[in-house]
């Protein structure tokens, strides 16, 4: 396929697609044998939001695409539940991640959002580092007797990896590796190569809502011709969706209207995101889609009040945009999906939820036997807590 054409094509997942094609036709989705519910105090229970943030510290999180730490002293910063990040790529061509606060007091060292430095001055004592996180320059050093400055390095992360063009960071613990991480995922990762995408667009926003509930509505096509009606539901075959479990990841497979038309013969020829939505929930907190055109990344995370949290679509395209009828093109694509889809409509219903919970007005999320998949991630995030 074309620079321009990198996304998946129908071959790739074959045998899933013949057996959602087999799905549609005979309108039939995946079903559990009763329906299920989950706990609201899940949603609003302090305590339980604690264990949930320091599950969020032990894990792999994508915190950034690999376009962001391109070149020796390229360097972001990345808020995660209360502390300051800086990641940076060493003059050895290394990713690092340390703690943005100065070792003298405590102060944020680094303020900007990005850019490109080797060295870091603290903006109250200039106490200065390289982007290795060494300590190198201490004012007044005579003022310090007995200081060693190689104790007062800034302090790492537990882990950071660039792995199938995106950076992802791990705040404590012992160190896990992506690929192992990701486990039956890894094959589409390689070949979809996420590091060749151009980062289109990239924005966090505030949710007055738990993080989980945006994942809830990425679980289940039920509400497809409802929420969606004035945006995608026309696209899209409504509570049908085929569905694997890798670890604690889940790949679905979300069909098109349009499936009903592809042929076997064409499977090579074709993008996958053309006839199917593949969407990719990476534990804990990533909605990963595939669309006809580009990737979304979206990642929530936990904040200080369990129905308070936020969110990060960053949008990846197969090329930088070379004139105004590309740039326009995919400015089109970010009004869609981010304005009318997510924002206006996924993440408006999940405050809506978040509203109804902290009112009591429900005790319990009753799912419909098509569902079944909010149950199981519901599942997995208690058997890691």
């Amino acid at each position: 396929m074309t620079q321009a054409a990198k996304l998946l094509t129908a071959e790739f997942y074959r045998d899933q697609v013949l057996t959602v094609i087999d799905m549609v036709k005979k309108n039939e989705g995946v079903m559990e044998q009763e329906s299920l519910s989950l706990h609201a105090d899940d949603l609003r229970d302090p305590q339980r939001l604690e264990k949930e943030r320091a599950l969020f510290r032990r894990l792999p999180l994508i915190v950034g695409h690999s376009s962001q730490l391109k070149n020796s002293g390229d360097f972001f910063v990345q808020e995660l539940d209360g502390r300051s990040w800086l990641l940076t790529k060493g003059n050895d061509g290394e990713i690092r991640a340390f703690l943005n606060y100065c070792q003298h007091r405590g102060t944020k060292l680094v303020h900007d959002a990005s850019g490109c430095k080797k060295r870091f001055s603290c903006p109250y004592h200039a106490w200065t580092y390289t982007n290795h996180g060494d300590l190198i320059g201490v004012p007044r050093a005579d003022l310090f007797p007995g200081l060693d400055k190689s104790q007062k390095n800034l302090r790492p992360a537990s882990n950071v990896q660039s792995a199938f063009g995106l950076i992802w960071l791990q705040q404590e613990g012992e160190a896990i590796d992506v690929a192992d991480f990701l486990k039956g995922l890894v094959p589409e990762f390689e070949a979809i190569n996420l590091g060749d995408y151009h980062l289109f667009f990239d924005e966090v926003r505030p949710l007055k809502a738990n993080w989980k509930l945006p994942i809830f509505a990425f679980l289940e096509s039920y509400h497809i011709d409802t929420l969606h009606k004035e945006s995608i539901a026309e696209f899209f075959v409504n509570n049908v969706a085929l569905s694997e479990q890798h670890g604690p990841h889940i790949r679905s497979f979300v069909p098109r209207k349009s499936i009903v038309d592809l042929a076997p013969s064409q499977f090579d020829s074709v993008r996958l995101a053309e006839y199917i939505t593949p969407t990719n929930i990476l534990f804990p907190n990533v909605c990963m889609i595939g669309h006809p055109n580009a990737y979304s990344i979206l990642t929530m995370f936990p904040s200080d009040a369990p129905n308070r949290s936020s969110w990060r679509h960053m949008l990846l395209v197969p090329k930088k945009p070379e004139n105004e009828k590309e740039q326009r093109h995919f400015e089109k694509t970010v009004e869609v999906l981010d304005g009318m889809t997510y924002a206006g409509e996924d993440y408006w219903v999940s405050e809506q939820i978040q509203e109804g919970i902290d009112a009591g007005a429900i005790d319990e999320l009753v799912l419909a036997k098509t569902e079944h998949l909010l149950a199981h991630f519901a599942d997995m995030v208690d058997s890691y807590l």
